[in-house]
């Protein structure tokens, strides 16, 4: 709880504080206060400034933000979040917002705000799924819950016309009427159904029950990366071997303009080994150590670089989990690319190597004042039997400045051959 209750402070919980003194601050003002924002926490920012605005008598439209801010407006998701939510801000203050209204003002984003309009009251008169126990989702049978956390739920299902075993990630009811976190898991079903790799989890198909968007992906039995170390290292041949494999799935991301940006053992999955021989690291690893094929998960912070664009993309408060996280996120950077998904594959390669993240503390602050200023402790020093070779690539992956770590993620698998 303690944890909990230190979460980073974002620029949203400090512009809502402004709002509780004297008169309405001045948006302008506080952002030229603060370095610059992501497209989330500016959204936020947003979203609290016009609330207070329209409850005070004051109509702020979605125009006049778009006009200040065009970055926002040349994003198509940000755009539609702002636009939308004027509409869903005016039912909540008990208006009756036209449709034909919204779609005279906004021409080009008319198909996509039609189809939010109407998914909207469809939710309204509708039952909320979930609430009574698990989803019944149309071809499939929800057993039992693997997990909550963020945004989403995560249920085990049987496809009932394969028979196979799936994994459903649905979004939870309460954060239905929240465009931005709805654009947000729409942006990270976007992410994987693009991406096509052994190593990445595969999704199988999307829809929506009772206006709860869905993903159905591949199930793997073995849990997450993080679940199998609980503490404890494995040989640095087995390490390498798996950061190898997700190296080149992170290099296959890349290349289709995803950065995952959360990189960790809790986001890798291990699944079955599979059909087809195996190499001799791979055959150990399985055979000796019970580890399967690590698949990399939970594309919710990632950042499309091409095609969607934009970066509308995070699934918590904070941008990552601090004692993994690329220390140019830890400042709210808007330039995150292919190296700082490099610091995350060092991280994950740091834990198979020492059975711990790189940087550790009870506290979150603390964690992340390590993150910027220190030097993670040499693997060797907690587990000698690590080469000096694959520590010299572990701590080239982890440099502070982006610039001295390895460019690419292929060259990160290279050097670990």
């Amino acid at each position: 709880m303690a944890e909990r209750s230190r979460r980073r402070v974002t620029p949203a919980d400090q512009y809502r504080k402004l709002w509780g003194f004297g008169p309405p601050p001045d948006l302008q003002e506080f952002l030229s206060q603060l370095p610059p924002l992501t497209s989330d926490d500016l959204l936020d920012v947003i979203e609290i400034d016009r609330a207070e605005r329209w409850r005070k008598g004051e109509r702020v439209k979605a125009e006049k933000y778009l006009r200040h801010f065009p970055a926002l407006a040349t994003d198509q998701e940000a755009a539609l979040v702002l636009i939308y939510g004027e509409y869903y801000l005016r039912k909540e203050l008990g208006e009756s917002p036209s449709l034909m209204e919204f779609l005279a003002r906004f021409p080009q984003h008319a198909r996509r705000l039609r189809d939010q309009v109407m998914w909207h009251e469809a939710i309204e008169l509708s039952p909320v799924a979930g609430a009574d126990g698990p989803p019944e989702i149309p071809g499939l049978m929800v057993t039992d819950l693997l997990g909550r956390g963020g945004m989403c739920s995560v249920y085990r299902a049987t496809d009932t016309e394969t028979g196979a075993e799936v994994a459903v990630k649905l979004l939870d009811a309460d954060h239905l009427h929240h465009p931005l976190r709805v654009a947000r898991f729409r942006r990270e079903i976007g992410s994987l159904m693009r991406l096509r790799h052994p190593h990445i989890v595969q999704a199988i198909r999307t829809g929506e029950v009772r206006g709860l968007p869905y993903l159905v992906m591949e199930y793997c039995p073995g849990g997450t990366l993080a679940g199998y170390l609980r503490g404890r290292a494995v040989p640095p041949k087995i390490a390498a071997s798996v950061l190898r494999d997700l190296a080149g799935a992170v290099e296959f991301a890349h290349r289709e303009g995803v950065i995952h940006r959360d990189l960790k053992p809790g986001n890798v999955l291990l699944q079955g080994p599979g059909p087809g021989p195996l190499s001799e690291s791979r055959r150990l690893r399985a055979e000796n150590w019970g580890l399967g094929t690590p698949k990399i998960s939970d594309f919710g912070l990632a950042k499309c670089e091409s095609g969607a664009g934009g970066s509308i993309t995070a699934t918590r408060e904070t941008l990552g989990t601090p004692c993994y996280m690329a220390p140019e996120l830890t400042t709210g950077a808007r330039d995150a690319d292919a190296r700082t998904d490099v610091y995350g594959l060092g991280s994950i390669l740091y834990e198979l190597l020492t059975g711990r993240p790189p940087f550790v503390a009870t506290v979150p602050l603390e964690v992340v004042r390590m993150v910027r200023e220190e030097p993670p402790v040499p693997p060797t020093a907690m587990n000698q039997t690590v080469p000096p070779e694959l520590e010299a690539v572990c701590l080239k992956c982890l440099e502070k400045e982006p610039e001295e770590r390895y460019r690419t993620a292929a060259a990160v698998a290279e050097a670990l051959r």
